[in-house]
Protein backbone atom coordinates (compact mmCIF):
# COMPACT_ATOMS: atom_id res chain seq x y z
CA UNK A 1 0.00 0.00 0.00
CA UNK A 2 1.57 3.40 -0.91
CA UNK A 3 3.04 5.61 2.23
CA UNK A 4 0.14 8.36 1.65
CA UNK A 5 -2.69 6.52 2.19
CA UNK A 6 -4.27 6.00 5.81
CA UNK A 7 -4.18 2.13 6.69
CA UNK A 8 -5.54 0.46 9.78
CA UNK A 9 -6.08 -3.53 11.18
CA UNK A 10 -8.83 -4.77 11.77
CA UNK A 11 -7.70 -8.15 13.66
CA UNK A 12 -9.94 -10.76 15.21
CA UNK A 13 -10.91 -14.13 15.18
CA UNK A 14 -14.10 -13.46 13.01
CA UNK A 15 -15.74 -17.04 14.32
CA UNK A 16 -17.49 -15.99 12.89
CA UNK A 17 -17.87 -12.32 11.02
CA UNK A 18 -20.61 -10.83 12.41
CA UNK A 19 -22.77 -7.99 10.83
CA UNK A 20 -21.29 -6.17 14.20
CA UNK A 21 -18.14 -6.74 12.58
CA UNK A 22 -18.86 -5.62 9.20
CA UNK A 23 -20.57 -2.44 10.43
CA UNK A 24 -17.01 -1.14 12.05
CA UNK A 25 -14.79 -2.13 9.03
CA UNK A 26 -17.07 -0.24 6.61
CA UNK A 27 -17.70 2.96 8.91
CA UNK A 28 -13.57 2.52 9.91
CA UNK A 29 -13.68 3.80 5.80
CA UNK A 30 -14.62 7.01 6.62
CA UNK A 31 -11.27 7.82 8.39
CA UNK A 32 -9.24 5.42 6.50
CA UNK A 33 -8.04 5.05 3.15
CA UNK A 34 -7.84 1.11 3.43
CA UNK A 35 -8.63 -1.46 6.13
CA UNK A 36 -6.81 -4.60 6.46
CA UNK A 37 -9.10 -7.42 7.86
CA UNK A 38 -6.57 -9.70 9.58
CA UNK A 39 -8.37 -13.05 10.91
CA UNK A 40 -6.03 -14.82 13.43
CA UNK A 41 -4.57 -18.28 13.22
CA UNK A 42 -3.58 -19.02 17.42
CA UNK A 43 -6.41 -17.64 19.36
CA UNK A 44 -6.14 -19.78 22.04
CA UNK A 45 -9.81 -21.00 21.23
CA UNK A 46 -11.48 -23.53 19.75
CA UNK A 47 -12.81 -21.95 16.43
CA UNK A 48 -16.46 -22.98 15.12
CA UNK A 49 -14.71 -22.56 11.61
CA UNK A 50 -11.46 -23.32 9.89
CA UNK A 51 -8.94 -20.26 9.96
CA UNK A 52 -9.56 -20.87 5.48
CA UNK A 53 -13.32 -21.08 6.22
CA UNK A 54 -12.80 -18.09 7.91
CA UNK A 55 -10.63 -16.15 5.82
CA UNK A 56 -13.34 -17.08 2.53
CA UNK A 57 -16.30 -15.99 4.43
CA UNK A 58 -14.60 -12.59 5.01
CA UNK A 59 -13.84 -12.04 1.15
CA UNK A 60 -17.07 -13.29 0.27
CA UNK A 61 -18.56 -10.41 2.87
CA UNK A 62 -16.19 -7.92 1.48
CA UNK A 63 -15.47 -8.88 -2.31
CA UNK A 64 -17.31 -5.69 -4.15
CA UNK A 65 -15.56 -3.47 -1.78
CA UNK A 66 -11.64 -3.05 -2.89
CA UNK A 67 -10.48 -0.88 0.04
CA UNK A 68 -11.29 -3.50 2.17
CA UNK A 69 -8.23 -6.85 1.96
CA UNK A 70 -8.77 -10.01 4.23
CA UNK A 71 -5.40 -11.81 5.05
CA UNK A 72 -4.45 -14.30 8.05
CA UNK A 73 -2.20 -13.85 10.77
CA UNK A 74 -0.09 -15.81 12.95
CA UNK A 75 1.40 -15.00 15.77
CA UNK A 76 1.35 -11.39 17.94
CA UNK A 77 -0.38 -8.98 16.47
CA UNK A 78 1.98 -6.16 17.28
CA UNK A 79 4.64 -8.04 15.42
CA UNK A 80 2.21 -8.55 12.52
CA UNK A 81 1.31 -4.76 12.64
CA UNK A 82 5.21 -3.93 12.86
CA UNK A 83 5.51 -6.20 9.57
CA UNK A 84 2.96 -4.55 7.64
CA UNK A 85 4.29 -1.39 8.29
CA UNK A 86 0.34 -0.12 9.12
CA UNK A 87 0.34 2.23 12.35
CA UNK A 88 -3.33 1.96 13.32
CA UNK A 89 -5.44 -0.66 14.73
CA UNK A 90 -9.07 -0.58 14.49
CA UNK A 91 -11.15 -1.85 17.29
CA UNK A 92 -14.64 -2.04 18.93
CA UNK A 93 -16.08 -2.08 22.06
CA UNK A 94 -18.18 -4.87 23.26
CA UNK A 95 -20.67 -3.70 26.40
CA UNK A 96 -20.78 -6.71 28.51
CA UNK A 97 -23.79 -5.90 31.20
Amino acid sequence: MAQDKRVAIYPGTFDPLTNGHANIIRRGLRMFDNIIVAVAADTGKSPLFSLEERVGMAEKVFAKEPNISVEPFQGLLVEYVARRNVHTVLRGLRAVS
